[in-house]
């Protein structure tokens, strides 16, 4: 387990082998979620690179699934 400190302004620095492994860029979108005491900062994973991993997902479900995504984010 790595320690960071958190600045004045709330924000956090993730270590550069944190980065390179997760290949995280200036610009990446990340996901925060909060349970039962636990924050957890994961990388927003685009639905079009999950098409064939499921046999019941294909390109038209994956589209609708960003589209819908996409307003969220708004």
């Amino acid at each position: 387990m790595q320690k960071i400190r958190m600045s004045r302004k709330g924000q956090v620095v993730i270590p550069a082998e944190i980065r390179k492994k997760y290949k995280l860029k200036e610009g990446t979108m990340l996901s925060l979620e909060e349970d039962e005491g636990v924050i957890k900062l994961m990388p927003k994973v685009k639905l079009r690179s999950l098409c064939g991993t499921w046999p019941d997902l294909d390109i038209e479900t994956v589209t609708k699934e960003i589209i819908e995504d996409r307003k969220k984010d708004r």
